[in-house]
């Protein structure tokens, strides 16, 4: 052998050969984990412990990876030995000096005490986005994915440059480059994908369409904008589409990085004096390439260079995800979604439904990853299911909670997450910095706004369950046009979800976003804020409806109703004086939304607190009101009374009509509860003839109470008379609670007159109009009455006990009792029906009904009174 041969430092094997890096102490086990995946392929692991050999250690591995074909790096905590004269560690060394060669990188997890210079090492290799790394937590995940990473790559990239460099060539092709298929720039996922497969699908589609050249995927930080986008790259690799490349752009700061990044992952080399685009053009021109731009948000400058590639290049289309849409006439933007949460928190959901969520399975599979088994008992998934809707099924949020069951149960998570911007702690490391917590994450899409956008996120802070234009102009303090247009830029930086309706649109923040933003807003601003929002807010519930406008108003404070209740607490710590002509304004709003439990706890406060001198005569008489409307809903009979004597001490020095009206309407509606009807009835025919001369909506409430009444004493032609005009005022002005009281009446009317077809009738066109979304328990209770009246008539007490057990069923769970004019119908119907059954026939039809939810009452009534129909 010549000196020059016996200097040469030869490997064991001469297979093909792959070196293995990584600290030797720590990741033993690791280390023979990965030889023997190697060897099972038929591959030479390139390792020190397979043989010692008289070299100096950095000559030894220098000279070993010279000689290598694949660089695998395995990193856990250790950054490795410093040699001397050396500034780096053999570990870093050894990935420095493997470029030019595939290289398969994986990451031990977790990894809590990882050294500074090796976290520094990897956030490098993360930032350049030119290397595929996986996260492993086991040795047996571990041998499983580089065998299987290492097959992948001898198939894509050996196999491939072998049969290009064995097949024959031409005379002309004799001096061109081989082919070389391109390297693999998309990440190797570390996580599964949960819950995405319809957006992968609707991306990738949009993708494959021949006009569509730039799709841009936005939505907010921790959505899991990157993850889709890699997950969309495979879905198009696999369906042999163009060649694809991935550039990484998280760490880019200007927009002059971006082409350099591109032209790096395309393997395109800049030099001579034309621009970056050019080149580029040149490359991609005679190239079909799906660009994959991860995160262009902090560059979207760049925007118009992206365009006017597009424009020369009709083989290239681009995926780009970013907070930011980039405002292209190209750009087909795609939105992405929370995960799917089955409805809004407290909302009631079966465990089989709940297992089928998106954000519930997404929760589960991350908390399985840190060896929390969640068990299927309806504590644990509603615990599971709560949490995810009150991080509004945003993923990374859902992972960092999934994450603290490695010490905590989800019910002890859940209890956790009074303020969800920091209740959930830190994330994997292999994340990037940015999207470490909540926090960070929401703090990155901050920075990126100006002055004015951040001052109007601070303030939309003070609303609850969303707002409109109209509200954020109020609050912000600006016009109209102005709030539109930095909502727009708000909405464009996915800090704020926009929903388009029929109506106007309408804004919310999600949770995390929210409570980041009320952090911004101090001082006086949070005060002129808070007292913007309050008066708004107030002054809807208090506007000047039209009749005709009346049913659409609601609906508006029910969509408002956080709002409102946000407002009226302002109120009881600002200005007392204001609430009790906002409880009256709101007392109709309550009773047909099942807010009476909650309208009396306020008017019983709101009594407690004032004192002598806080509301003059006009507001203590509307308190009085408001008092006495809702006691006499919930049941609480002296307070009702009580409350109608004071109003009737001051009637007489009232000058108010409206107010009067109003007064006199209550006092119909208490006067029964002592027996006396003919006051009852004298004070709503005063009412009527008020609110008819007014032509105001509340004419039909006074004539609906004066038909229960002429009822009640069996007037019948003035009954009906007013009872019609109540159903076809509601069903003119599409008002349900209004149509369903007229014709329930009229059914019972016809029940007693012996027209059982003609209740029947009624029941089934009302039912046919009924909403089920809008019908509340008032509605719900008449239409049971009814039925229960009908099926008694007709012989059937079952159905009737059945009715009368879900009308208390619904009443106990809303906190309501039965109108004072309606319980003597109720009574006698109940006596009846009993009269026609056994105890315990009783007991089994009354307690089917009283655990009916009310959509499942409706549908009881729905079927009987069609089967009916049919027979």
């Amino acid at each position: 052998m010549s000196p020059d041969e016996s200097a040469v430092i030869r490997t064991p094997d001469q297979r093909l050969r792959v070196f293995v890096s990584s600290t030797l102490a720590e990741l033993a086990e690791e280390r023979a984990v990965v030889a023997r995946a190697i060897t099972s392929l038929g591959l030479a692991p390139v390792m020190f412990e397979l043989g010692a050999r008289p070299h100096p250690p950095q000559e030894l591995y220098r000279a070993y990876l010279a000689q290598s074909d694949v660089f695998i790096g395995l990193y856990w905590e250790s950054y490795g030995w410093v040699g001397p004269g050396m500034d780096i560690s053999g570990l870093e060394d050894e990935f420095r000096l493997s470029s030019g060669r595939p290289r398969l990188l994986y990451l031990k997890a977790p990894a809590p005490e990882r050294q500074p210079r090796l976290e520094a090492m990897i956030d490098e290799i993360r930032a350049r986005g030119t290397d595929a790394y996986r996260t492993f937590r086991s040795t047996r995940e571990l041998g499983k994915v580089v065998r299987d990473d290492l097959a992948l790559l001898l198939s894509e990239r050996f196999v491939s440059s072998a049969r290009a460099a064995s097949a024959p060539r031409t005379e002309a092709a004799a001096d061109a480059p081989a082919p070389v298929t391109p390297r693999r720039t998309l990440p190797v996922p570390a996580t599964s994908l949960v819950g995405r497969d319809d957006d992968v699908a609707a991306i990738a589609a949009m993708l494959r369409a021949p006009d569509v050249r730039l799709v841009t995927l936005t939505g907010p930080g921790g959505m899991g904008k990157t993850r889709v986008a890699i997950a969309v790259g495979e879905a198009l690799t696999e369906a042999a589409a163009p060649p694809l490349l991935f550039v990484p752009l998280a760490d880019a700061t200007d927009e002059s990085e971006v082409l350099p990044r591109i032209a790096s992952a395309a393997d395109v080399v800049i030099e001579g004096t034309r621009s970056i685009r050019e080149i580029l053009v040149d490359h991609f021109s005679s190239r079909p390439t799906v660009l994959i731009l991860d995160n262009l948000e902090q560059v979207t400058g760049i925007a118009p260079e992206l365009d006017a590639l597009l424009a020369s290049c009709p083989g290239l289309k681009i995926l780009a995800t970013s907070r930011i849409a980039l405002r292209l006439r190209a750009e087909h933007e795609y939105v992405l979604p929370p995960l799917e949460t089955g409805g809004e928190p407290g909302d009631r959901l079966s465990i089989d439904d709940a297992l089928l969520l998106p954000a519930v399975q997404l929760f589960l599979d991350r908390a399985d990853a840190v060896g929390r088994r969640v068990d299927s008992s309806p504590r644990s998934i509603g615990a599971v299911l709560e949490i995810c809707r009150r991080l509004d099924g945003l993923p990374l949020a859902i992972e960092l909670a999934a994450a603290r069951t490695r010490l905590l149960d989800p019910v002890a998570v859940l209890a956790r997450l009074e303020n969800v911007l920091d209740a959930l702690g830190s994330g994997p490391v292999d994340l990037p910095q940015r999207q470490r917590g909540l926090r960070a994450t929401v703090e990155w899409s901050v920075g990126l706004l100006g002055e004015d956008e951040r001052r109007l996120l601070a303030r939309l802070s003070v609303f609850v369950g969303g707002w409109t234009v109209s509200a954020a102009s109020a609050v912000a303090g600006i016009d109209e046009d102005a709030a539109l247009e930095l909502l727009d830029l708000l909405v464009g930086n996915s800090l704020v979800v926009v929903t388009l309706g029929d109506d106007e649109p309408r804004f919310r923040m999600l949770t995390a976003v929210r409570e980041y933003a009320a952090e911004l807003l101090i001082g006086e601003d949070r005060a002129e804020a808070e007292r913007c929002h309050a008066r708004y807010f107030a002054e809807l519930a208090e506007s000047d409806v039209d009749a005709a406008d009346r049913s659409a108003w609601g609906e508006q404070l029910h969509t408002e109703e956080d709002n409102l209740r946000a407002a009226i607490r302002w109120f009881f710590a600002h200005d007392l004086a204001r609430l009790p002509h906002l409880f009256r304004a709101l007392w109709l709003y309550w009773q047909v939304f099942d807010r009476m439990s909650e309208a009396r706890r306020l008017a019983g406060e709101l009594q407690r607190v004032v004192r002598p001198g806080d509301l003059d005569e006009r507001a203590e008489t509307e308190l009085l009101f408001t008092i006495a409307v809702t006691s006499t809903e919930v049941g609480d009979d002296q307070a009702a009374l009580d409350a109608v004597d004071a109003i009737a001490q001051r009637m007489p020095a009232l000058d108010d009509p409206e107010l009067r009206d109003a007064l006199l309407l209550a006092d119909s509606w208490v006067r029964p509860l002592r027996g006396d009807i003919d006051g009852a009835l004298a004070s709503a025919e005063a009412a009527y003839a008020g609110y008819a001369s007014r032509e105001d909506l509340f004419v039909a409430a006074a004539a609906l109470t004066i038909g229960m009444l002429r009822m009640a004493v069996g007037d019948e032609d003035s009954a009906r008379r007013h009872l019609m005009e109540v159903g076809e005022f509601g069903g003119r002005l599409d008002i349900q609670w209004l149509t369903a009281a007229g014709l329930t009446h009229l059914a019972i009317m016809d029940v007693r007159s012996d027209a059982p077809d003609a209740a029947r009738d009624r029941l089934r066109q009302l039912l046919s109009r009924l909403d089920d979304d809008r019908t509340v328990t008032l509605s719900a209770s008449l239409i049971l009455a009814a039925f229960g009246d009908l099926s008694l008539a007709e012989g059937r007490a079952e159905p009737a006990a059945t009715a009368l057990g879900a009308i208390d069923g619904l009443r106990r769970r809303t906190g309501v009792a039965p109108w004072p004019n309606s319980r003597g119908h109720e009574e006698d119907l109940r006596r009846r029906v009993r009269a026609e059954m056994t105890p315990a026939e009783w007991d089994r039809a009354y307690d089917a009904g009283a655990a009916l939810r009310l959509p499942d009452a409706m549908a009881v009534v729905r079927e009987a009174v069609g089967a009916a129909a049919g027979a």
